[in-house]
């Protein structure tokens, strides 16, 4: 039995990325030129991948139904009015995260967060009066 070894295994992001990027090309090339056009926009596209609750995706998928959109939209504009309250600091994460143990964040969501925001919102009133409407940990 043969194990064969990703050749781009092990090299230099920069270096790896380039590669896969004239691979990309290389195969745009051999498709017919009608779809080329369709598939230099897919791939000019940037994409990003999170984990999700599933309580979250079945409520993005609730709302994608009942607009109209594509539940890639809903995400969309539910993340620019996050960002936007967020920045307006008018919400909060307090008493959603818990200490990670990884080293490269200081801290990650509690299990019940997505649960705890649907059912009470990111900030309460009674949080806040109990903090002394200091939003920020």
């Amino acid at each position: 039995m043969t194990i064969r070894k990703d050749p781009l295994e092990g090299l230099d992001p920069a270096v790896n990325s380039v590669l896969t990027d004239a691979a990309r090309r290389r195969r745009i090339r051999q498709l017919p030129r009608d779809e080329q056009a369709r598939a230099r926009r897919d791939a000019a596209r940037k994409r990003i991948i999170y984990e999700v609750p599933e309580i979250i995706q079945d409520a993005i998928g609730e709302i994608a139904r009942q607009e109209g959109m594509s539940p890639s939209s809903v995400v969309t504009l539910l993340l620019a009015e996050g960002i936007r309250q967020y920045r307006a600091k008018r919400v909060s994460f307090y008493g959603l995260k818990r200490v990670s143990r990884s080293p490269r964040y200081e801290w990650v969501l509690r299990e019940d967060a997505a649960e705890n925001v649907l059912a009470n919102g990111l900030t309460s009133e009674t949080e806040e009066t109990e903090r002394g409407k200091a939003l920020w940990t």
